[in-house]
Formats: structure tokens, sequence, C-alpha cells
């Protein structure tokens, strides 16, 4: 769903009264393989001399294998389950274990950073309650995902907070 253009998202809201955008697979192990490949290169080529020195320096080379092993293992899954979704309903936003409804929403900001660290904040309308912020992760263009989000924010009725 998250390659897919906003009519497409518009017609499965009203079909089945939700968006369901899951972890884009492709995105996820080239940006997941990366980093393991740079964490893991430092270990493996100077595991020999960690095990020759012995004492601190074996006990990080020891912590930062299991450290890319735990990296892949948690990115495995992600590839497998496709989560953490993002979800858009009649209600609101539902994202890693955050909810955010809809007349509570303050602003929907405008995609910015990096082009492949590009991020789209959400602000709450109570100060004190904590940002959503939405990644590439889910949706590939964050630009039309705002417009549309934003559009959908509009259209809800407003009810007293």
């Amino acid at each position: 769903m998250g390659e897919a253009p906003p009519e497409v998202w518009t017609d499965e809201l009203r079909r089945t009264g939700r968006v369901v955008f899951l972890v884009r697979r492709k995105r996820l192990a080239i940006q997941r393989g990366c980093i393991a490949v740079l964490l893991g290169l430092d270990p493996a080529l100077s595991f020999d001399d960690r095990l020759d020195a012995g004492g601190v320096r074996l006990g990080f080379g020891l912590l930062s294998v299991v450290l890319v092993l735990t990296l892949v293992g948690v990115s495995a899954w992600q590839l497998i389950t496709q989560r953490p979704t993002l979800t858009i309903d009649h209600e609101g936003i539902h994202y890693l274990g955050a909810f955010l409804p809809w007349n509570e929403i303050g602003t929907i900001g405008s995609p910015h950073g990096p082009r492949i660290f590009r991020i789209l904040p959400i602000t709450p309308t109570n100060r004190w309650s904590r940002q959503l912020t939405l990644t590439q992760d889910n949706v590939k263009d964050l630009s039309a995902f705002a417009t549309w989000l934003a559009g959908q924010h509009a259209d809800q009725p407003s009810t007293p907070a």
C-alpha cells in the first residue's frame, strides 16, 4: 500500500474503513543490510586480534558481534512479518503502539530531511503529548501522504476534546 498512489488509499479507506501501510521490504532490506555490513566489518576483520588480546577488547568484540546478530534477527523478523504497520482509520492514526485520534491532531507538518531519511512530523494539539514521526519505512512518497493525510484530517467531523 505504501507504494500505491493516494487514490488507492482513499478507495481502501472507504471500502474497508482503514488503510494499513506495511513495512516496505525492499527499503528495509537495503537499509538494514548496509548497517549490518558497516557494523559487522570491524568485528569480523579484527576478531583474531581481539582473541589474542583478551580482556576488555575481547569483551567489546563479543558485544559487537551480539549486537550485529540482534540487528540481523530483528530485521529478519520485520522482513517476514512486515511490522511495524502504520494504520489510518476513521478514529485516527495508529503507529508503533501509539494512537493519535483525529481530534487531537494539531498540525501535519511537511516532510523534511535528506531524501533517504525524510520524515513527516505530526504534532498533537496537546503540547505535552509526544509528536508522531513517520518515516519512509511504510510510505514511499511522504509529500503525497502528507497532503492525503491533511485531507483526511479536514474531512473528519470536529468533536470537542
